[in-house]
């Protein structure tokens, strides 16, 4: 189907795509900031603001949120990334003019009640140290922090415990107030009602907000710290492991090339790394690789989870896959499997609207034009044996790698990946 655009005058972007396979739609509004935004002392603020939005509106009770939200079918969520703040509706299409309302209150018309503002802080307070209990989203927390210690990117997406208790309700309010305007934001919606319709819908519910004009700031491309970072912690029994190196951003012209060869690295059960790691050397039960990718930058990350003594046998190992990768390249079978499994998992994830509106959105951040699910395929179809074995030297420098192993490691001994 035919994705549409329409920037309107109050400076918000308006999506639709018509997807008429099943009687709902989706609908999201997406704002063009998120964590990697902040500094130190507002970390967390991006995230705060998500959660006040749900809390209250100058038409809405927070009661009334929830109780429409569970009528329109309970679908109402929402999420906080480095690079955005999303908020989406799920429901049938009868009900597309309610949930509009609703979802538009709640972006444009929050309230931040001193009293639920404070209770929101504690519940986030409480988020944050269920998160330090998790030593699987600790470790990623701990890399990015020792990874990009002067960027916002290196900064945790819900703030620390000292950030999040620092912000005042005035800062948060006065923030959310000059980053919610349309100029910021992208309207997404995938369903039945034509794009005409949409940006009618858009208008009306637009028409008797006032809003600010306030551009939000370019972001500062981090630098690649390349170290070994040891944080010990006595009470774990396993090491959890990230190798990063640096990737591809978004818009990279060798995404496609760069997906396959992580996919034949380590992205799947018959990966190389999973193979040679857990099936015949029993080094780790947990290993994968994936790319976070952002606008201007990206890593190559391999994940493990490993016992205290097999780390310097599981390193070299990994080492061994990098280098026979780039010195030997891939087979066709290796290639044919890899191009089979990334397009079915393209489309068989546009199977529903939630994951169709992500995409035109996630096209409209970075691309400012919307591809089509052929023109996808077509250019991962296009990717040679040749080409990974390229991509593999050109971007697996092992000599430019961070690594973190995090667990309870003795206080004598030195890591290297070059072992």
């Amino acid at each position: 189907m035919k994705i549409k655009k329409t920037i309107l005058k109050s400076g918000i972007t308006v999506l639709t795509e018509k997807f008429t396979q099943i009687p709902s739609f989706a609908l999201s509004y997406t704002l063009k900031s998120g964590s990697r935004n902040e500094i130190i002392n507002t970390s967390g603020i991006h995230h705060l603001m998500e959660h006040m939005l749900f809390k209250g509106t100058k038409k809405y009770s927070v009661k009334d949120i929830a109780y429409i939200s569970d009528r329109l079918g309970g679908r109402l969520n929402a999420f906080t990334s480095k690079e955005i703040t999303q908020f989406y509706i799920k429901a049938i299409d009868e009900k597309l003019d309610q949930a509009f309302d609703l979802l538009t209150n709640i972006i444009f018309s929050s309230n931040f009640e001193k009293s639920e503002f404070k209770k929101e802080v504690e519940v986030i307070l409480q988020e944050i140290r269920e998160g330090d209990d998790n030593p699987d989203s600790k470790a990623f927390e701990l890399f990015y922090e020792k990874l990009f210690p002067e960027n916002g990117v290196g900064l945790p997406i819900a703030g620390t415990i000292q950030s999040v208790s620092a912000l005042s309700r005035d800062l948060v309010h006065d923030t959310y107030t000059k980053l919610y305007s349309p100029e910021n934001l992208i309207l997404s919606y995938v369903g039945n009602v034509e794009h005409s319709r949409i940006v009618e819908f858009t208008e009306k519910h637009l028409s008797n907000i006032n809003f600010n004009k306030n551009s939000i700031h370019d972001v500062v491309k981090p630098s690649f710290n390349k170290n070994i970072f040891v944080q010990r912690n006595k009470n774990l029994k396993q090491i959890y492991s990230i190798i990063g190196l640096p990737g591809i951003s978004v818009v990279n012209p060798d995404r496609y090339k760069f997906m396959i060869m992580n996919d034949i690295l380590g992205a799947g059960m018959s990966s190389r790394l999973f193979q040679n790691i857990r099936e015949q050397r029993g080094l780790a039960y947990t290993i994968s690789s994936f790319v976070d990718s952002f606008q201007d930058f990206g890593l190559h990350i391999i994940y493990s989870i490993l016992e205290p003594g097999k780390i310097d046998e599981y390193l070299k190992t990994v080492k061994n896959e990098i280098e026979v990768l780039k010195t030997e390249g891939v087979t066709s079978e290796e290639l044919d499997k890899s191009k089979d499994h990334i397009k079915s998992s393209l489309i068989l994830s546009l199977e529903n609207n939630i994951s169709k509106m992500r995409l035109n959105v996630n096209q409209e951040l970075y691309f400012k034009k919307q591809k089509k699910i052929n023109e996808i395929i077509d250019e991962v179809n296009r990717v040679t044996i040749n080409d990974i074995k390229e991509t593999a030297n050109k971007f697996m420098d092992l000599n430019n790698v961070s690594v973190l192993l995090y667990g309870d490691l003795p206080e004598t001994k030195d890591y290297s990946f070059n072992v």
